[in-house]
């Protein structure tokens, strides 16, 4: 099938999943790129349509591809580079732009705490405020890559399908456990009744990361790129831990300050026989 006009109903849609109101709607995101929708095939996603170049087609890998969504009953259309920029996002599409079905995270309640204190890493990353997809994406790209057992979203957080969060995440926020809360305070009173520590992430503060027992179900939140974490979730915390710097860096961006915490958790987890990277050679980040 070949779709020439910006007014055909399938390009109309999936220039709506650009916003959070028609993502939630349609309970769908925007994909972009082989890899990544590649990537939501194999995490059981169900890819609705796609949209495609004819030099996406004619490459050995986009064919190949096409061939696995057509298997998986995915509506397929060629369209104009012109069209295609006009659905995706980046700059420069690498010829392939789908819609995913995705499904609003659960309520994070008893059980799902339950499931984060038996994980092999205990540990749940709460972004309280986190603004930017890109950060939002590295740090979900992080925790299923260190091997922890989930996140809750929270409103005034960034929505975890925004296109570029998905791309950012490498596709792991299709397959990460996530669940949502009232308010980051909730989750922390949740995360404290169920047997977890709550940590803060705050530069500066008293207790360095490697002196806290990640072995221990914990939750780990970490704040907005600017303000920080909100006082009411502060105020929930077990403590506050830090990751120390020489020099005259005050503060680490979010997502890196987030990645190390959680690899300081793996790391401590692998040593005791437990983490992710146990019996397994461990993964690069790219």
């Amino acid at each position: 099938m070949l779709i020439t006009s910006p007014h055909n109903p399938r390009i109309k849609r999936l220039r709506q999943l650009q916003e959070r109101r028609h993502r939630r709607r349609l309970g769908a995101t925007l994909v972009e790129g082989r890899r990544f929708v590649a990537e939501a095939l194999a995490a059981g996603r169900v890819v609705r349509q796609a949209v495609y170049t004819a030099a996406f087609a004619s490459s050995a890998a986009g064919a190949a591809l096409l061939r696995d969504l057509a298997a998986a009953g995915c509506q397929l259309a060629e369209v104009p580079d012109r069209l295609l920029a006009e659905v995706a996002l980046t700059e420069t599409p690498q010829g392939i732009v789908a819609e995913v079905a995705v499904d609003e995270p659960g309520p994070a309640g008893p059980s799902w705490w339950q499931g984060v204190a038996a994980a092999s890493l205990p540990l749940a990353l709460l972004p309280d405020g986190v603004q930017d997809p890109g950060n939002l994406g590295t740090l979900l790209r992080a925790a299923e890559g260190l091997g922890a057992a989930g996140a809750v979203m929270v409103p005034g957080t960034v929505d975890p399908f925004h296109p570029r969060a998905v791309r950012a995440s490498a596709g792991a926020c299709l397959r990460l456990a996530l669940a949502r809360a009232g308010d980051a305070a909730e989750a922390a009173r949740a995360a404290r009744a169920a047997g977890l520590a709550v940590w803060v992430a705050e530069a500066g503060a008293a207790t360095a990361c490697w002196d806290v027992d990640w072995r221990r179900p914990a939750l780990l939140v970490v704040g907005n790129e600017g303000a920080g974490v909100s006082p009411a979730v502060a105020g929930q915390a077990t403590g506050r831990v830090a990751i120390p710097l020489a020099g005259g860096i005050g503060s680490l961006n979010v997502a890196m300050a987030g990645t190390i915490l959680l690899y300081e958790a793996a790391r401590q987890a692998a040593n005791s026989g437990s983490g992710p990277g146990t019996g397994q050679g461990a993964g690069a980040l790219s």
